[in-house]
């Protein structure tokens, strides 16, 4: 009976919740478009990664989520030419604008409640210094939810034996499914300084930014004469990487903070990184490979192990929620897995023209 009575109350917060909280990945930086629009091309000319996500399925109905994304700068090399008469004669270029394309779907819970996001971002880049820059992103966007009623079962249905759906369930329904535009915007400070020498580990990477996305607060008509609308969503996000000098060890901590009406989320935690080889400053044939093992908590939700292997231009990051909350009684620790996939342009090496 208690297995039931919690399953019953995980499933009715779960559908009323969906209607004002956005979905989330436990792996969020994998996810740039859904934490800053300001992120877009910050981190390589070109990025293209695909994420999936699986949870609950411990509980009840599974939740799945699934998404892919691709950005690039306008400017396809991070060197720019200095003199025409010579073949390598080059400096660092600054890459001042970029754009992104990105398709998030989700499907949660017994009645299959529906989203499908689809977002345009654009970002400019400002140089503040000479490791130092300033974006800021502009994301539009369209917001498809749906709900399949005919999954729904009521109290008037029940013979007293079981359910009977022949009845008519007597609720005044609203569309089944809707389309609203939505805007999103964000700025990021980002600071970059790559190790100097092979092997020497002293790289030291940060970035910290805020967003706003649903600034438009789209209108949501899941329920016949009403009107409601999504609340806004706030983001505090930021995150290092430290190298060990002279070793081959990294050190990457980040944080992510959302604020979405009454609901908050707040991830923190740290991921440690084993350099197996060190990238080729000059020539980019040998590329830097490293295995990263880290451990986040998501507040009174889950604990997360995550284990990421990038291999020059690959990356292939895995992680697994273990449920923490009020849930584990019925859960008994299960989350979900959760897997990314990602493809980037290799690093800004001194001869790359592509």
């Amino acid at each position: 009976m208690k297995k039931i009575l919690s399953s019953v109350f995980f499933i009715i917060y779960s559908v009323l919740g969906a209607l004002s909280q956005d979905m989330h990945f436990s792996q969020f930086y994998e996810t740039p478009s859904l934490v800053n629009p300001a992120l877009t091309g910050s981190t390589h000319v070109m990025r293209a990664s695909i994420i999936y996500k699986d949870q609950w399925g411990s509980v009840t109905v599974p939740y799945r989520t699934y998404g892919a994304a691709y950005e690039m700068k306008f400017k396809a090399s991070s060197w720019d030419k200095t003199d025409p008469f010579k073949s390598k004669s080059y400096k660092k270029a600054f890459n001042r604008l970029a754009g992104g394309l990105a398709f998030f779907s989700d499907k949660a819970g017994d009645g299959n409640m529906g989203t499908n996001i689809v977002n345009l971002s654009l970002a400019t880049f400002i140089k503040t210094g000479e490791f130092s820059s300033l974006s800021v992103g502009l994301q539009g966007g369209i917001i498809q939810k749906s709900v399949d009623y005919n999954k729904f079962v009521f109290s008037n249905q029940y013979n007293g034996t079981g359910y009977d759906k022949t009845p008519a369930a007597g609720e005044d329904y609203g569309t089944h499914t809707f389309i609203t535009p939505d805007v999103s915007a964000g700025v990021l400070w980002r600071y970059e300084k790559e190790e100097e020498v092979i092997g020497e580990n002293n790289q030291l990477n940060a970035d910290v930014g805020f967003a706003m996305y649903h600034i438009n607060k789209p209108t949501q008509r899941f329920i016949a004469g009403t009107s409601d609308q999504l609340f806004s969503k706030y983001n505090a996000h930021g995150r290092l990487l430290i190298g060990i000098p002279h070793s081959s060890i990294g050190i990457a901590p980040s944080f992510l903070m959302s604020f979405q009406g009454k609901q908050k989320e707040i991830v923190i935690g740290l991921m440690a990184k084993y350099y197996l080889k060190h990238e080729s400053k000059y020539t980019g044939f040998v590329k830097r490979t490293s295995v990263g093992l880290g451990v986040y908590y998501r507040n009174m939700d889950a604990m997360i192990v995550q284990l990421m292997l990038e291999m020059g231009q690959y990356a292939v990051g895995f992680s697994y929620d273990l449920n923490v909350s009020g849930l584990t009684t019925v859960s008994t620790l299960r989350g979900g897995p959760e897997i990314t996939i990602r493809f980037n342009s290799a690093n800004r090496f001194l001869f790359q023209k592509k």
